[in-house]
């Protein structure tokens, strides 16, 4: 178990946007507790943008 304080490395997905947002919350812990809100939030959105990718108009043209 780590300690509050201690700043783990998360494991690498292969994604550089997924691992950076997780590396963006390795030290959550450690950060003044103001600081939680617009991180999680920051995560959350390139999580969020990394997992559900816009739809590429290209692939998908629209109807005439």
């Amino acid at each position: 178990m780590t300690e509050p304080n201690e700043v783990t490395t998360p494991p690498l997905t292969g994604n550089a946007t997924i691992d950076d947002a997780l590396l963006g919350l390795a030290d959550l812990t450690s950060a003044p507790l103001s600081d939680h809100h617009d991180r999680l939030a920051k995560a959350h959105e390139a999580l969020h943008e990394a997992l559900n990718p816009p739809e590429d108009q290209s692939e998908h043209p629209e109807p005439r």
